[in-house]
This record gives C-alpha cells, structure tokens and sequence, in this order.
C-alpha cells in the first residue's frame, strides 16, 4: 500500500519582529538613486527549517537496482529502503518545498522559474516518479539532478532562505531514492496525473511588473536611505556596537547581551537581516551592488512585510512609523494620498524606536497629522494658497510634517501592490 498525501505542513515562513536596542535615529547612508522606471509612481489609497547535515553525493546504483536493506550510503551504513523511511525523508525534508503552501527560495524569492509544487502529487512514490518523469531528477546521478541546479540559483547570501539546506535536503531524499525507490513504490504509472491540487507557489511573487522596474523604484525609495535600518537589519548589525567584554549577562547593562564575549545590544542580535550589503554605499552603477538591492526587496517581500490588499498598513512602514500616529493623507513625488481609509495605517510598537518620528521623542507626540513631501511649488513673492503655507520652502498643507523617506516608503509599497493586482 502506497503512502497517502499529508495533511500536515512543515511551516518556513520567517516572522518579522522587531526587537529593542537599536539606535533612536541611525545615521542615514545615503546612497546614489537611479533614474525613474515607467512605473515608478503610485496613486490612490489604494525559522526555521530542519537543519540537514551532510548528505551523501551520488549513488552509483540506478533506479530498480536496489538491493533492500542491503543497499548502502557512502558510508558503508544500511539504508531503510521501507515506507517509514520514506514518510519520514519527504514529511521532514522535502514537503515543505513541494507542498506549494509555505515559503521556497527558489521559486518564490529569487525568480528562478521554478514551481515545485508542480511536482507535488498523492504521495511521495508519486511526486519522486513525477519528477523523474520531468526529466529534473536523475536517479543514476542525484547530484546531477538539474533540480538541484534550479534550487542552486537561489541567492546563497539571502538573510531570509537558506538556499544550502533545501539543496541538501532536495539530495537527500534523491539519494535515498536511488537506492530504494524501485523496492518500496514499483512502478507508478502516469504518477504526474495524480495531483492534490495543492496552491502553487510559483506565482509571480511581484505580480506583473517587471522585476527591472520594480527594483528601480525599490532602489529609488528603500536602498539610497537604509541607514536608519542597517544598525540591526543587517549581519552587519550584529558585529557592532559592543559594550565592553562580558563572561554572561549579568556582565552587562539594562537588556544588553552578552555574546561572543561581548556585550552587544540586542536588536541587531534578534531583528530579522533583511538589508543585505552592510554598512558600504550601493552604487547602482555596480552590478554586484544591485544583487545585494534586489536581494534586499525579496527579503523584504518574503518576510510579508508590505500589505498588498491594504498598503498603508505595511509593517515595512507601521512598524517604524511614530507610534499611534495616523497619517491622515501622504503627498510627495512618489505617491498621491488625498485621504487614508478609516482605522488604517497608524503607527505601531518597535523595538528598536519609531524612525519616522517628525522630530518628536519625548511625549506628547502627534497622533495624525499630513504627511506633505512636495516640492512642486516653492515659496515666492506669492502668498502660499488657501490651506498651505510655506514650509521648508515649499508651500505645503498647514500644520503638516515632511519625512522624505516615510514618503518614499509609501510609493514603493502602493506600487509593489498595484503590481500584485491589490
């Protein structure tokens, strides 16, 4: 009797929190921006996996050729050709990347243009065979599977997937495979026609916009002013900033940490490193810094951190947003906000201090105001018209507040959705 589908998913996705000990208001790295994209404006209001040691390289046995419990590793130990085996390979190395439920780095951050849930059938005889079948698994040469070289073209420098782990895991159940397919599923007819009909994950994890243009527009509004997040969103972060040598923590300060003998704020230690490139200055003339920009929006766009269906509550801005503080409307030269939807965007809790705080830090702070960026219109001899006055030598809305990068952050966000069809 073949093994029937799962029910139960291993979950990957990396959770967003935000943790205390940051710096207030890093100092911002401002970087060179790039020329606008055709789309670069928007309007309206609109871990942890199982960790996979070594794995063995390519058994000389083909499939059909193994020999039971006496088939072996490289290492000379038996193998478990039996069903238990089998449910326990798939169940906790290689569901999660077949499923189409949760998270892959392959398909959906780094636009290799691979689906593997298109493989995912009834059971794990099914989906080994169907893949076979495709031409992406090689039982005579598992390490030559071109699977794995699909799953190689994820970005291995990611702070978000672990690119190593789901090629290592990947080889390992084609190892075993190798050796045992043929003893515990037979032959499998049509195996690729028995589907669950599991949700692909290999959907356009950008909607319909180019992803060239999208990371202009990315690049235009998040990487040229990331210093206010390096300081603990970065691996960068986590090297930086001691507070004098520690044998344990009650060596150190208030919530500080003592690691690697060190006493180290804890933001950077805990805060997921979704900026990649460190503290350096990206250039986008330089192709190697690009990469690290663009590996940057899939981070950001795998840790969920822009609403789609509501993009005014994206923890990418709620999050360092002044606490409690409602923008009541956002003007600039990325986006057009006249009015922002009942209950929707207000600032929440961060560990690491509000980033978009308009000058106040101590209370009582604003709780909603204007968000008015434009420089459309300077102060002249001309008096400013109804409703605005001169600020920062722009006529602006009255009373309104002006953080350049909060409006870049808003641009990028209704845009990032109006690519996803939110």
């Amino acid at each position: 009797m073949r093994l029937r589908a799962f029910n139960s998913i291993l979950g990957l996705a990396a959770v967003a929190v935000l943790t205390p000990g940051c710096p207030s208001d890093g100092g911002a790295d401002q970087d060179d921006g790039v020329g606008s994209s055709s789309g670069s404006s928007a309007t309206g209001g609109d871990d942890g996996d199982d960790g996979v040691d070594g794995t063995d390289e390519g058994q000389d046995d083909g499939p059909g050729e193994s020999a039971g419990s006496e088939a072996a590793d490289e290492s000379g130990a038996p193998l478990d050709c039996n069903e238990d085996e089998l449910t326990a390979l798939y169940t906790r190395y290689v569901q999660p990347f077949v499923s189409g439920v949760v998270p892959q780095s392959c398909g959906e951050c780094h636009m290799t243009g691979i689906d593997m849930s298109l493989y995912a059938q009834d059971t794990p005889c099914d989906t080994m065979a169907c893949m076979v079948g495709q031409g992406v698994v090689d039982l005579d040469n598992p390490a030559a599977s071109s699977l794995l070289s699909m799953i190689d073209m994820g970005d291995p420098n990611s702070s978000v997937f672990n690119v190593s782990v789901e090629h290592a895991a990947m080889l390992e159940w084609i190892d075993w495979s190798a050796q045992c397919h043929q003893e515990v599923c037979g032959d499998i007819a049509s195996p690729c026609e028995q589907n669950t009909g599991a949700g692909s994950t290999g959907t356009n994890p950008i909607g319909d916009c180019s992803e060239d243009d999208l990371l202009v527009t990315f690049w235009n509004t998040v990487t040229v002013d990331r210093g206010r997040c390096l300081a603990c969103h970065s691996d960068w972060g986590q090297t930086e900033g001691t507070f004098g040598a520690c044998n344990n923590v009650s060596d150190c300060e208030g919530p500080q940490l003592c690691v690697d003998g060190f006493c180290r704020a804890p933001g950077p230690i805990s805060a997921p490193h979704f900026f990649e490139g460190a503290e350096e200055s990206l250039d986008w003339d330089n192709p190697v810094h690009r990469e690290l920009g663009r590996a940057t929006m899939y981070n950001i766009v795998a840790l969920g951190l822009i609403d789609t269906e509501n993009p005014e509550d994206s923890s990418l801005i709620t999050k360092p947003l002044l606490e409690d503080f409602t923008p009541t409307a956002v003007f600039g030269p990325n986006v057009a906000m006249p009015s922002m939807p009942p209950d929707s965007g207000m600032g929440i809790a961060h560990g690491g201090t509000s980033k978009f705080n308009f000058g106040c830090h101590e209370e009582p702070c604003p709780t909603e105001g204007v968000i008015d960026c434009r420089e459309s219109r300077p102060c002249g001899d001309d008096p400013c018209p109804d409703g605005s006055s001169c600020s920062d030598g722009f006529c602006r809305v009255t009373g309104s507040v002006c953080d350049k990068t909060l409006e870049a952050y808003y641009g990028f966000v209704n845009y990032f959705a109006e690519c996803k069809g939110g």
